[in-house]
């Protein structure tokens, strides 16, 4: 369920954001991909799965197919759209599986920020994650749909062992594999300052949440620089998989805007 309607979707926020993605250290190909929609208020991260160039071919999909997205004139349908988005992606991918043959499976992670007014709406399928940094404390705003997690919330492991878990690569869900996607959602109010990041497992399989927490606070005035030095940070830490970073930050308006 979403918040109550509005008619038409007031500005009161302007939105800075940046975007960088790396084939990382061990991996000979970058399966990842992001989009950067400000002018809808979208902003995506996806990340592929299936070899060769399946990986490549369902992360694009995705951000291809959101790139078409068209903020609508009410909240309600702006959500619906951006789902059916999803969906189409999931259909198209699928299509793309069964042309390789019996027992292909090929699908992507997602991740994504949808802004209404002053609300954030975090979309996800699978272990891409969206965090948000406010008052100097980093909160993660999606649940990962992973093998490791579903072990975290039964009591069976605790976050610090899940991340070092030999299945810390399951996906339970993601656009494109056999069956029927889920896509979660949850929502917030944005505060001014708000920092949004969005990520692969590339970043914080690399990287601690309290180091990634530490990098912000030391540069969050320029998006661009942070997200390079975080970067940096997850390749110097081993960078064992491919990386992709957005930053969204929610400036308040100037009355004079």
């Amino acid at each position: 369920m979403t918040p109550g309607s509005h008619s038409v979707a007031p500005l009161q926020f302007k939105f800075a954001s940046a975007g960088i993605t790396d084939t990382g250290c061990v991996r000979s190909r970058n399966e990842d991909s992001f989009l950067c929609l400000p002018e809808q208020n979208l902003w995506v991260v996806a990340d592929g799965m299936g070899g060769h160039d399946s990986g490549d071919f369902a992360s694009q999909t995705i951000t291809q197919q959101a790139a078409r997205f068209t903020q609508q004139s009410s909240l309600e349908d702006s959500i619906l759209v951006l789902e059916e988005n999803f969906l189409h992606s999931h259909q198209i991918i699928q299509e793309k599986a069964g042309h390789l043959g019996k027992g292909i499976t090929i699908g992507s992670t997602v991740a994504s920020l949808f802004t209404w007014d002053d609300l954030a709406f975090v979309l996800w399928a699978g272990d891409s994650r969206v965090y948000r940094y406010r008052d100097q404390q980093l909160s993660r705003l999606s649940e990962d749909h992973s093998y490791v997690e579903e072990l975290v919330r039964l009591g069976k492991l605790d976050q610090n062992e899940a991340e070092a878990h030999p299945a810390a690569n399951v996906v339970l869900n993601a656009i494109g594999i056999e069956g029927n996607v889920v896509i979660d959602m949850e929502y917030s109010h944005i505060q001014p300052n708000d920092i949004f990041l969005l990520c692969s497992d590339g970043l914080y399989k690399d990287l601690s949440e309290s180091a990634l927490a530490k990098l912000i606070e030391h540069q969050n005035t320029d998006l661009e620089a942070l997200s390079a030095s975080l970067l940096k940070a997850a390749l110097d830490s081993g960078g064992s998989d491919n990386c992709t970073i957005v930053l969204v930050k929610a400036l308040p308006e100037r009355e004079d805007d």
